[in-house]
C-alpha cells in the first residue's frame, strides 16, 4: 500500500482532533459509564464488527482472488456506549423509535449521540476516520452492494 503526505497529514490531524476530544470528554464519558452501569445489568460498551475502508491497491488479473470474496474492506470492532438492555433474542435488526429494548439512558444518549463517544478510540486506532462514511455492519454491506 502507497502511503502519501497526504495521507500522513490526514491521519495526524484524526489523532490529534481525537486525542483532544477524548481528553475533554473524559469527564463525560465517565458519567456515561456511570449511569450505564447503574441503570441497567450488562457491561457498559458494546461492540460490533463493521466494515472499514479498504486501501488495497485495486488490481486486475487473475491474481485478484482476494477481490472475489471481499466484504468490501477490513473488518473492525466499533465500541460505543451500550444503549439496550441485554437480551438472549437478537433478530431485530433495526431499532425503531420507540423500541422497548433501548434503556432510558440510552435514549438520552441516543439522542445527544453520545452513546458514539468511545469511537475516538477506534479513530486513535486508526480503525475509522473522523470524518467519512459511517462504518456499517459486514451484513448491511452485503446488501448494499
Amino acid at each position: 500500500m502507497l502511503v502519501t503526505n497526504r495521507d500522513r497529514i490526514r491521519r495526524g490531524l484524526n489523532v490529534a482532533a481525537a486525542a483532544v476530544g477524548v481528553l475533554f470528554a473524559s469527564p463525560v464519558m465517565l458519567l456515561i459509564a456511570l449511569a450505564v452501569r447503574l441503570t441497567s445489568r450488562g457491561p457498559i460498551l458494546f461492540s460490533q464488527t463493521r466494515v472499514g475502508m479498504d486501501r488495497r491497491q485495486s488490481r486486475d488479473g487473475p491474481d485478484n482472488w482476494r477481490r472475489r470474496s471481499d466484504v468490501g474492506g477490513r473488518p473492525f470492532t466499533i465500541v460505543k456506549f451500550r444503549t439496550m438492555y441485554v437480551q438472549e433474542d437478537e433478530r431485530q435488526r433495526w431499532a425503531a423509535p420507540e423500541d422497548p429494548r433501548v434503556t432510558p439512558v440510552g435514549r438520552f444518549l441516543r439522542k445527544y449521540r453520545l452513546d458514539e463517544l468511545p469511537q475516538l478510540l477506534n479513530v486513535l486506532r486508526g480503525d475509522m476516520n473522523l470524518v467519512g462514511p459511517r462504518p456499517e455492519q459486514p451484513e448491511i454491506f452485503q446488501e448494499l452492494r
